[in-house]
């Protein structure tokens, strides 16, 4: 027995939990109470009261839920009912309740192993509710031909032979509804529905059994009435009976095929109805999967298409920092071989966010990294070398702009070369972002001058840049020649 209220396991005989100390006199009251319906209960079975039996068990299990003897004495009069389903629901149920010591393993196992009655108890379900659905769409004489057949499959089921005797009585063939009924009354002695049934059926008939009244046709009659004497001859005058025969005979036949074999027809019609609808909802659920499938399939390619993406970035990012690794080699060796524009022009086009190491960031400011000091010394050895050749002094103030951004004295000797070139637009270009970087300064003052000559003005000439024409005039003569 278990405690209702902490659901530990306590003898039988306790009437207090030894866990909770709760005490549990009322569950023994209830026990009794259980097993005193289960008492009334078997006494009815045992008389073939088995409506008021499956009454009394019920109380019983409603008393105590765990009374296995209870269920398994309903289970068995549920299947002396034919409702095989119900007792087989019981029969587990006690099993699950009780799993040791439980008569319901010998019941289930035993009904198990005969699978024929299995089989058989399955069919006479299904004819019953197939049935049952003919007798409410009207359709009697289908119904009763199936009620019959599941009567004979399974003679103790009482709910078939009651609904089979309330067709007869609706058909108004009460002798066969008697017999029905005297069978399921037989097998159940107080079902109320059987006893209903019979009493409006002897109501119908203004008697009570209709074994007892005398049938139509069983009186004595004299066995010579039909002799007739020997007389005179006379012919024999024609008869339409034997027309009339005939005509009854072809009547007949025509009620036979319809009573008979147009239900059936009508069933087969249904029966081939309901495969087609299964075959089409066995078609949709396939569509369904199809569809499904082929969603699952769209997200799968998606996915391999964002990993593919992925891998393609992995690997053009992996590029990308080899190539900024090369970049960053190449310039230390040039900053080893005392090329410092060469190492930083080297990596100009790099950040130190492009490098994860932090060796290789102090590397990378090291070797990108001009002082001061080496970049005046750089713009005044580019300054000389506009003297020599404008090109190579060019060459040398655009990698100085690379490194070196937004320099002035670096813009306007750029725009000093290209005047000196005759390349008028570009040496406009390189004043003007001299003079936008800060104004007043020497560089700022003599890049307004030359722009101001280039635009058609009157340019100011002073001493520093008399000096440096008269020193740059041959190298222009040779230029423009």
């Amino acid at each position: 027995m278990k405690c209702p209220m902490c659901d530990a396991n306590v003898p039988d005989n306790a009437y207090e939990c030894s866990f909770c100390h709760s005490d549990l006199s009322f569950m023994h009251y209830l026990r009794r109470v259980s097993g005193t319906y289960y008492n009334i209960g078997l006494q009815r079975a045992r008389v073939r009261d088995l409506t008021g039996a499956v009454e009394a068990l019920k109380h019983s299990l409603r008393f105590y839920k765990e009374n296995k003897d209870a269920r398994n004495l309903l289970g068995l009069i549920y299947y002396e009912m034919g409702e095989i389903t119900a007792a087989l629901s019981e029969w587990v149920l006690s099993k699950y309740m009780s799993p040791e010591n439980n008569s319901a393993d010998y019941y289930i196992d035993t009904l198990q192993s005969n699978q024929i009655a299995v089989d058989s108890a399955n069919q006479t379900i299904k004819k019953y509710n197939a049935a049952l659905q003919s007798a409410q769409s009207g359709n009697s004489d289908l119904a009763i031909i199936q009620l019959k057949k599941v009567v004979s499959l399974n003679p103790h089921f009482i709910r078939a032979a009651q609904l089979l005797a309330l067709l007869y009585i609706k058909e108004k063939e009460y002798a066969k509804a008697e017999k029905c009924l005297l069978r399921a009354k037989r097998i159940d002695t107080n079902n109320t529905t059987t006893l209903r049934y019979l009493k409006e059926l002897y109501e119908l008939t203004g008697g009570s059994e209709l074994s007892d009244k005398p049938r139509k046709g069983k009186q004595k009659r004299d066995p010579l009435e039909n002799v007739k004497p020997v007389g005179s001859y006379r012919e024999e005058k024609r008869s339409m009976w034997p027309f009339i025969y005939v005509v009854i005979g072809l009547a007949v036949g025509i009620i036979v095929t319809l009573v008979l074999i147009r239900p059936t027809l009508q069933r087969s019609s249904m029966e081939s109805g309901s495969e087609i609808a299964d075959a089409n909802d066995q078609i949709s659920v396939k569509e369904s999967q199809i569809t499904a499938l082929e969603n699952e399939k769209k997200d799968l390619q998606a996915e391999i298409e964002t990993l593919n993406q992925k891998i393609t970035n992995a690997d053009t990012l992996a590029q990308k920092e080899a190539e900024n690794y090369e970049k960053l080699l190449k310039a230390i060796s040039l900053y080893i071989a005392g090329d410092r524009i060469g190492a930083a022009m080297a990596v100009s086009e790099c950040t130190k966010k492009d490098f994860t190491l932090k060796e290789a960031q102090g590397l990378f400011t090291t070797v990108s990294t001009i002082s001061e000091e080496e970049l005046n010394k750089m713009i005044n050895t580019a300054r000389e070398t506009i003297n020599t050749s404008y090109d190579e002094a060019l060459k040398q103030l655009k990698a100085l702009n690379k490194v070196v951004k937004d320099n002035q004295k670096i813009l306007y000797l750029m725009g000093r070369c290209y005047h000196y070139k005759g390349d008028t637009k570009k040496a406009k270009k390189y004043y003007e972002m001299a003079i936008a970087i800060e104004a007043g300064t020497e560089e700022a003052v003599q890049a307004d001058r030359y722009l101001t000559e280039l635009n058609g003005g009157t340019p100011v000439t002073t001493q520093e840049d008399t000096t440096t024409e008269a020193t740059e005039g041959t190298e222009d003569t040779e230029i423009t020649e």
